[in-house]
């Protein structure tokens, strides 16, 4: 999602002009350039929008691997995180939205509103990500060739994610 984080990779160019490697076991942290600093967001509003119950409890976000996988899945979407344990989940692009909100029976309700279903692709990348045994961000690596760019778990043809070009 939208500076949540970054890592390094090793890549390997071939012949062809592609590359592909592994990411690298350490964090990257840095300070981002303002050219990449995400939108502002608009008034956060709870309740609109397609509502279901979710697969996920969201504090899997307070993983890593997990916040990793979940930016992959949506990477231009920003997240905020409120007081009373209430998720949201804005792409300010395409105007899309989700609210992910504690229920007092127990459990999480998922509001989403706009033309990407957000909490439905992230819950769809940790629901890969845990299925792989819940693997460290060096378990993914990168391939870019000309016409594509994606991020794999495990091997280049195991669960993927295209990255904009």
């Amino acid at each position: 999602m939208a500076g949540w984080g970054g890592l390094r990779a090793h890549l390997t160019v071939a012949g062809d002009g592609t590359a592909s490697g592994r990411l690298l076991e350490d964090d990257l942290s840095f300070m981002t350039a303002r050219s990449h600093v995400p939108p502002p967001l608009p008034p956060l509003v709870r309740g609109v929008g397609d509502v279901r119950e979710t697969r996920i409890d969201p504090s899997i976000l307070d993983d890593q691997a997990a916040l990793w996988a979940a930016q992959l899945a949506v990477p231009q979407a920003q997240c905020v995180w409120g007081e009373d344990g209430t998720t949201f989940l804005i792409e300010v692009g395409s105007g899309s939205s989700a609210v992910i909100q504690p229920q007092s029976t127990g459990g999480w309700t998922a509001h989403q509103h706009g033309p990407a279903k957000l909490w439905d692709a992230i819950e769809d990348a940790i629901l890969r990500w845990q299925e792989a045994g819940r693997p460290h961000q060096s378990c993914f690596g990168l391939t870019v060739t000309p016409k594509r760019q994606w991020v794999w778990l495990g091997d280049p043809d195991g669960p993927s994610w295209n990255l904009p070009t």
